[in-house]
Order: C-alpha cells, then sequence, then structure tokens
C-alpha cells in the first residue's frame, strides 16, 4: 500500500482557536464536530456528546466555520464551559465545509476517532464506551458504526426510519462500498475510527466532495469494519443540502464522482475495477444528460463513449443499446421501429 504523508494539516487555521483550551493529555477518543448554520441544533448535538457517560477521557474538536446566524455565540458558550473537554475553532471568515473538517480532524490525538455534523446528535450515553469497547476487544477492526435513525425535516413528510436493517452484516469490507454507486448504509456519526490508519490521508481526498466514502474505502482497507445492531443516533434529513436528484444533474458533482472512484480505482491497487468500472460508466451515461450538456452534443458523445468503453462486453449491441437509451430520443426510435415493421409487412406481402 501507498504510503502518502499528511500534508493537509493547514496549520494556517490554528490560529482560529477560541479562548484557552486545556484538554487531556492522552484521550482515548476524540470527537470532531463540523458545524455551519446550525443554530437550531448544535446544542443538542453537543450535549449529547457531552453527557456521554466513559471510563476513559474525551476530547471534543470544533469547527465552526463563520456562520451568518447564532451559532458562534453557542459555540462560544460552551467552550467557556468546558475549557477543559472543548477545543473550538471559530473562523474570522468561511473556509469551506472541506478545509474545515481536515484541519479539525487532523487536530485529534485520540487513538480513536469520530466525526459529527453539529445537525446531528447522539441518543445513548453509552455510545462511546460500547464503542470503544468494541475497538478495544476487536484489534484486527479498522472502525465500527451502529444504526441510526434518519429524521426527515425537509419537507417530505416522510415518517422517520433506521438506516440499517436486520440483514446488515456484522462485518463490512472494501468491496461492500463498491457494490453500487453512491452506496450508504453507514451514517457519519455512528462510525468510530482507529485514528492511526485514518491520520495520513492521500492528497486527492481533499478534492473528493465526498468524505464518508473514501475514508471508509481507505480503513476497510486495513481491516474490516465492525457493526453494532444499538441505535445511538440521530441523522437529519433537512433542507440545508442539495438533493441527491439535483446533484444527478450537476456536472461538477458527476465529474467529481468519477474522479473519486477512479482515486479509489488506483488506491485499491485496481482489486475491485470489475466493480468500479460499471459505477464509472453509470456516472458517464448521467453527464450525458446533465444540465450542462443539454445541447452540447459533442460532450454527450464523448461520454457515452467512455460509458461504452467501460462496459464488460463493449460491441455493436451494447452501443446500440447505449445509443438508444442516452442518445437517440424515445419518439425516433418508436418511429423507426413502427417504420420498420410496417415496411417488412409490406415487402413481405410483396414477396
Amino acid at each position: 500500500m501507498q504510503f502518502y504523508p499528511n500534508n493537509m494539516r493547514n496549520e494556517a487555521l490554528d490560529k482560529d482557536v477560541y479562548g484557552s483550551p486545556c484538554l487531556p493529555e492522552n484521550p482515548k477518543v476524540s470527537v470532531c464536530v463540523i458545524t455551519y448554520k446550525h443554530e437550531d441544533y448544535i446544542t443538542t448535538c453537543l450535549d449529547s456528546i457531552l453527557n456521554q457517560q466513559t471510563n476513559f477521557d474525551f476530547e471534543v474538536i470544533l469547527g465552526e466555520d463563520h456562520s451568518p446566524d447564532a451559532t458562534p455565540g453557542i459555540v462560544r458558550k460552551y467552550a467557556d464551559a468546558y475549557p477543559n473537554r472543548v477545543k473550538a475553532f471559530i473562523r474570522p471568515k468561511n473556509v469551506g465545509a472541506k478545509s474545515n473538517f481536515l484541519h479539525c480532524f487532523l487536530q485529534t490525538k485520540g487513538e480513536y476517532v469520530i466525526y459529527i455534523e453539529g445537525d446531528d446528535y447522539w441518543t445513548d450515553t453509552q455510545k462511546l464506551q460500547k464503542q470503544v469497547d468494541f475497538l478495544d476487544k476487536n484489534p484486527a477492526a479498522s472502525a465500527c458504526f451502529h444504526n441510526a435513525e434518519i429524521i426527515y425535516e425537509d419537507g417530505s413528510g416522510k415518517p422517520s426510519e433506521l438506516i440499517n436493517t436486520p440483514q446488515q452484516a456484522i462485518w463490512t469490507n472494501t468491496s461492500d462500498f463498491f457494490k453500487e454507486r453512491e452506496t450508504w448504509f453507514m451514517a457519519t456519526a455512528s462510525v468510530m475510527m482507529r485514528r492511526k490508519w485514518v491520520s495520513s490521508l492521500p492528497e486527492w481526498f481533499k478534492d473528493c466532495k465526498s468524505g464518508d466514502i473514501p475514508m471508509y474505502v481507505i480503513l476497510a482497507e486495513q481491516g474490516p469494519i465492525g457493526y453494532l445492531p444499538d441505535i445511538m443516533s440521530v441523522y437529519r434529513k433537512n433542507l440545508g443540502g442539495q438533493s441527491f436528484t439535483d446533484s444527478n444533474k450537476s456536472k461538477d458533482f458527476l465529474l467529481n464522482r468519477i474522479f473519486m472512484y477512479t482515486k479509489l480505482n488506483e488506491y485499491t491497487e485496481f482489486k475491485f475495477d470489475q466493480m468500479i468500472r460499471p459505477i464509472l460508466a453509470e456516472y458517464h451515461e448521467l453527464l450525458i444528460h446533465c444540465s450542462a450538456f443539454k445541447w452540447n452534443y459533442f460532450k454527450q458523445f464523448y461520454h457515452l463513449n467512455q460509458a461504452y468503453k467501460l462496459q464488460a462486453q463493449p460491441n455493436g449491441k451494447t452501443l446500440s443499446m447505449l445509443l438508444k437509451e442516452h442518445i437517440i430520443p424515445t419518439n425516433v426510435v418508436m418511429f423507426y421501429l413502427r417504420t420498420y415493421s410496417f415496411l417488412n409487412r409490406i415487402f413481405k406481402n410483396i414477396d
């Protein structure tokens, strides 16, 4: 496995630290919290962390990314109240979600590290203890995660539901992240990792819009990821992010996913190439229909060709199928089929 130096530390952001925190010397666990415009949620999030009952020390590294609402003031209050537990960075200007996350994540010192966004929260005061106990008992595991509840606050009116079903496997391996594109069965706030496997990250990691999938693949390459069926956190699905449907029409989003899966293919030394190629092909097919290429037929044919080359059996039949599905309008295909059928009947009658 190629070694990647930790060159994403971004020490220039250290100056954003608030107050004079005095954290534990050797915390067992580091909790990395990232928040932006979470004035309605951050109190619940931080209380759920600070109320954890453990037989070990843990630290909280908190990055507040220059929110225009009351979030910075709330963060200050917690940093003032818990200087021996909370180290807060309050940005004087917005640095972006990925930079904010990486700076805080690489500040962590615990044997284990867990990442939570400021609008999610934990529901079990024994969560950290249970996960630490699991990893201590399973030294080969690179990480562990647990079940979580999704609460829909996006106006959809959907009832809450659990992320993981009773059929969720106890152990997850690298191949499980390549069974389909956008695979998602691990709530971010549920994952506890061995920090030694993620204290150095590949250079390309910072350029991926998604941090979860690359992070979990990096971990799984070092050891299986365990699962605890306990429901111990809540994932709020609110209006703050771009919907998946909209993302599938975004050129930048789709190109970034191609970049991410290409890099993951390289990182895993092409062991899962036969699983990743169909995923890449799907993203190229989605690009044919993205908003930016609506009238750009050159780009459409380019991505159709890329999708064609990634097929398991690139032949004339496959190319015809791709053309019919993505380039030739449905009404043209139907007209062609009806005309062909009509002419075929005529010629048969003539014979």
